[in-house]
């Protein structure tokens, strides 16, 4: 199995609809099978199921997609298709906006997307199991963050955007995991408080563009340095700086 496969080299097996009647059906059958994939899993769903759910015949469904593993192909490579326009759009609007709604609008992006596309994931970890190209599709992905902080740092080497976008999107699949814990009683207020630990990290991005790396190392330094002695300090008071231990 090839890590570097991008899913469009996968699609090579789907017939491509030539006239609209044909491209509205298999936009129907995609559709169907989303919901399909969603409900039962990649390995339980069957090509008989995402006909019938589609109103088609198993042949029309066979006619454009000879396998399941095209069809969860097809859709994987729509949906992703669609996240990268959207981190594209991001991007060209991040120099007009600030870094606090930067946060908000990448902290609640996966979260909105995987709200309306409930099949994506389950199909990104299928591939990891029986179809070539996960590596691929979370490589796409990252490119799209990547562009986002290049927009916001723009002196920020491609290099160290590219292994920033890996904490940002890990940061995005956490918000997900938060905006789905039952256990909270107010999931408004802790993605708000989520947001603002997204905005602090950008604005270490943002620094590190300006050459502030040395900067985010002194201040490594010295939060360790604090926790090893186990003191932390506060703000001063009468002109002494204050020590609480």
């Amino acid at each position: 199995m090839s890590s570097q496969t991008s899913t469009t080299s996968n699609t090579g097996g789907a017939k491509a609809p030539r006239r609209a009647r044909g491209h509205a059906r298999v936009a129907s059958l995609l559709e169907a099978a989303g919901a399909e994939f969603a409900e039962k899993g990649y390995e339980a769903t069957t090509m008989t199921a995402i006909a019938a759910r589609a109103g088609a015949s198993i042949g029309s469904l066979y006619q454009f997609f000879p396998t399941k593993e095209q069809v969860a192909v097809t859709l994987i490579e729509q949906y992703v298709i669609e996240l990268e326009a959207a981190f594209g759009q991001l991007s060209e609007k991040v120099p007009l906006l600030d870094v606090s709604v930067v946060a908000g609008r990448l902290t609640t992006l996966f979260v909105a997307f995987r709200t309306t596309h409930p099949a994506f994931v389950g199909l990104v970890d299928a591939l990891d199991v029986v179809l070539p190209g996960a590596t691929g599709v979370r490589e796409r992905l990252r490119k799209g963050i990547a562009s986002v902080l290049a927009a916001l740092a723009p002196r920020l080497s491609a290099r160290d955007a590219l292994l920033r976008a890996v904490v940002v999107q890990h940061l995005m699949k956490a918000a997900v995991t938060l905006s789905h814990d039952a256990s909270l009683a107010d999931h408004h207020e802790a993605m708000l408080e989520f947001q603002r630990v997204v905005q602090h990290y950008l604005e270490d991005v943002m620094e590190a563009g300006r050459g502030g790396h040395a900067g985010t190392a002194q201040r490594g330094a010295a939060r360790k340095g604090r926790s090893a002695s186990g003191n932390s300090i506060v703000p001063k008071k009468n002109g002494k700086s204050g020590i609480s231990t």
